[in-house]
């Protein structure tokens, strides 16, 4: 091991020497004989021409803009190296169409391959060999069936992580196993176990190699590979070019087949098995892998941390690698230790060995005895002090208790939700039968400690991206209504707005009932097979809460500020007029009341008359056709009947006086409120756009709410997201909100950001060429 080491540094010092300590002149405009020296042991050790370069994600901008043409598509794998899919981003500025497929799921890849060789001229998918973060290896035997099979398919992988471990040389896992396809291409690191720097190019075809050396964008314009680096690089591939990389191979072999042997005499659940030299021992959620790295540490040993974003939130993992130069001693310590913390840690964090193999969707190995405590129901949570109430409907809960909770917080009070529960249910289309879940956790005195509703429904994965994105997939969705579209359980409902998690942050036990009610929330999940949890909506950041979260497998995201109008303390309308800004002033003046004569506004509390209400709803599809910013489903028409026959409900409706503007006197604008006792809750809104850019009918309406708010004698007036500047001009507060989301499976977002890269750089091209 010394003398390996050492030659490597003789040889970085002779580089230097010769060449001096740096040169920051394109390898294309001016090299020297050490990357010729270099490049020809590499070109011995793979047996094809090589090209080096400084790093590999140098590489992946230099290869893939050659090798991938304007009229080609590229596929990723869900888990590929994320410098390769930074070149993706940068090919998706050019054009060039780009999709994620399920990680090695090879059914799914071979069915993308068939519907895009109708349209583009190849398809590329782009791999790891070994992935980085499981040590989990692709299956380059179905890989190179699908090669044969399909004219227009072709491979390009990065063996960064099988680089010197595997093969003849130590050529890699890919060449060390298979003969480069000539519908192949190679990317390797030479900073991994060749354990000198830069990264190489391996090309089946030599005048490829010459174009990407010529023309290579980034080759042409950075800093080439060091002297110091290249002299190391030489040392290191003459070893390889020998019998001591046997050896090596040999002794590293050794030490993974240990390693192996010993975390299943352990017990320790490893996700998958070892292409290389990492390993990746599952723990689900970040909690208990923080526990456990703490733990390690303190014992003397270093261990990583696999955690999202890099994996799915809740497949977090304790990631280590094993080296030749590890002893036998050294490595059943470590394991032995790690096997020692991990029930201590599990019991700590409440989590059971069970919860740890049902998080990476695997089978619990019959010989592991669950160790902690289990999630698997109501019961084994209800093992402490605090207790956990469920019901999936709130008729089974104590009206006056509730509404103490949520009065005036929402739409979501007890009347509020027995509507809600009667609308959504037995309906045609799946996104519009929604499961209720309520859960109330209660100290030892009965009284709830945390309460709140969940709702499961179907999403659209996009309801959050920017307009631009979701006008893309709805573009998607006109052949295939359900594209990107996933089973999601959430605090509230996507027709509630409001504060919907209530903590008693008086009680000594709060923090303990939060944990509670996570366990609670991912039983549910299960029950309910929805693959996302969002908790919403908090109003600011709890740094105790904001670190819960995470602990618990959730991440922040933001939501649409709430606008609130706080206190409605004038009496008359002109009263309302001087409580504004100069510039609100200005704009109802000029904007709302120089054309209130124009509308006629009726109050109508209840409704049976049928062409009335389809006339409403059709007024709520113009604007939701036009709502892209929030994208949800249409609600369906069922709700209005109920919502224009309930007396908790009223509808404000706008009429154009005007005949020969309005010669059939159909409203033009309506909108659904619900009250509560102290606050006015504006929630669906219908218009007719004909006549909005010239009588500002929406802003006609912000302005009757309140004066119908202030007439009923309410105190607040909650107007909810978007058009937020239009509602601070009537004196709304935003509310800056957030939300905590924890995925099982992240492949739908994945793929969404790359549609948001494509369109994000379509829309900076287009303003360019402006």
């Amino acid at each position: 091991v010394e003398r390996a080491d050492e030659a490597r540094a003789v040889a970085a010092i002779e580089g230097i020497e010769r060449y001096g300590l740096f040169t920051s002149v394109s390898r294309t405009y001016l090299s020297f004989d050490h990357f010729l020296a270099l490049e020809e042991k590499l070109e011995k050790i793979y047996g094809l021409p090589t090209f080096v370069i400084n790093n590999v994600s140098q590489g992946h901008f230099a290869y893939l803009p050659l090798i991938i043409g304007q009229n080609d598509a590229i596929i990723t794998d869900q888990f590929v190296h994320r410098s390769v899919n930074m070149a993706v981003q940068y090919l998706n500025g050019g054009g060039i169409h780009s999709e994620v497929v399920r990680h090695s799921v090879m059914d799914d890849l071979e069915r993308r391959i068939t519907v895009l060789s109708e349209r583009y001229d190849k398809v590329w998918y782009l791999t790891d060999s070994v992935f980085s973060m499981q040590g989990d290896v692709a299956p380059f035997a179905d890989l190179e069936v699908l090669l044969n099979r399909y004219e227009k398919f072709n491979i390009y992988v990065d063996d960064a992580h099988g680089m010197s471990i595997h093969g003849k040389y130590g050529r890699g896992y890919v060449l060390g196993n298979h003969p480069i396809h000539k519908k192949m291409a190679l990317v390797s690191s030479l900073n991994k176990a060749f354990a000198s720097g830069g990264g190489v190019l391996v090309f089946g075809d030599p005048e490829l190699a010459r174009k990407v050396g010529t023309v290579g964008g980034p080759l042409l314009s950075s800093g080439p590979m060091q002297p110091s680096g290249l002299g190391a690089a030489i040392a290191s591939a003459k070893i390889h070019l020998s019998d001591k990389i046997l050896s090596m191979q040999e002794q590293l072999q050794q030490n993974i087949q240990l390693t192996i042997e010993l975390l299943r005499k352990h017990k320790l659940p490893l996700i998958s098995k070892a292409g290389a030299a990492i390993f990746f021992v599952g723990v689900s959620l970040p909690k208990l892998g923080h526990n456990l790295v703490k733990r390690m540490m303190d014992k003397g040993f270093y261990v990583n941390l696999g955690v999202f974003p890099t994996v799915p939130m809740k497949q977090t993992g304790i990631r280590f690698t094993i080296t030749r130069l590890h002893t036998h001693q050294q490595i059943e310590q470590m394991i032995k230790t790690l096997a020692a913390e991990f029930p201590l840690a599990m019991q700590e964090e409440s989590v059971a060995i069970a919860d740890i193999y049902k998080a990476f969707k695997l089978s619990v190995p019959d010989e592991i005895i669950s160790i902690g405590k289990s999630t698997d129901d109501v019961a084994a949570l209800n093992r402490s002090s605090l207790k956990i109430e469920h019901h999936d409907s709130i008729k089974k809960i104590n009206k006056s208790e509730w509404d103490n909770l949520f009065i005036n917080k929402g739409t979501f009070d007890w009347n509020g939700l027995q509507l809600l529960e009667e609308s959504f249910v037995n309906n045609q289309l799946p996104e519009d039968n929604w499961q209720f879940d309520y859960v109330l956790i209660r100290d030892c005195n009965d009284k709830p400690v945390i309460a709140s509703f969940f709702t499961t429904a179907l999403w659209k994965d996009d309801m959050l991206s920017p307009a631009a994105i979701s006008a893309q997939v709805e573009m998607k969705r006109i052949s295939n209504p359900y594209y990107l579209t996933s089973k999601v359980i959430c605090s509230g409902s996507l027709l509630t707005e409001g504060e919907h998690i209530y903590i008693d942050f008086n009680s000594p036990y709060w923090q303990e009932g939060f944990k509670k009610f996570f366990e609670m929330t991912y039983l549910l999940q299960e029950t309910r097979k929805a693959n996302h949890i969002i908790l919403r909506d908090f109003h600011g950041i709890n740094a105790v809460i904001d670190q819960l979260m995470v602990d618990n497998g959730f991440f922040r995201i933001s939501m649409p500020n709430s606008n609130i109008v706080p206190a409605l303390s004038w009496q008359t309308p002109q009263e309302f007029y001087q409580t504004l800004s100069i510039n609100g002033r200005n704009h109802l003046r000029k904007k709302v009341l120089r054309h209130s004569d124009q509308f006629e506004t009726e109050i109508i509390k209840v409704s049976g008359w049928q062409e009335e209400v389809e006339h409403w709803y059709a007024l709520y599809q113009n604007v939701k056709q036009k709502s892209l910013e929030l994208n949800t489903f249409d609600l369906p028409i069922h709700l209005f009947y109920k919502l224009a026959r309930d007396e908790n409900w009223e509808t404000l409706q706008l009429t154009l006086r005007d005949a020969t503007l309005n010669p059939d006197q159909q409203p033009c604008c309506m909108v659904f409120s619900y009250k509560t006792p102290t606050a006015y809750i504006p929630m669906i809104i219908g218009l007719d756009y004909t006549h909005n850019p010239e009588f500002g009918i929406y802003r006609q309406a912000l302005y009757q709410l309140l004066l119908r708010a202030k007439k009923l004698g309410k105190e607040k007036v909650l107007l909810g997201f978007s058009a937020e500047t239009e509602k601070q001009k009537f004196g709304a507060k935003p509310i800056q909100s957030f939300a905590y989301m924890h995925t099982i499976d992240s492949y739908n977002m994945e793929e969404l950001s790359g549609l948001s890269s494509i369109v994000y750089k379509h829309e900076l091209n287009q303003q360019i060429l402006t």
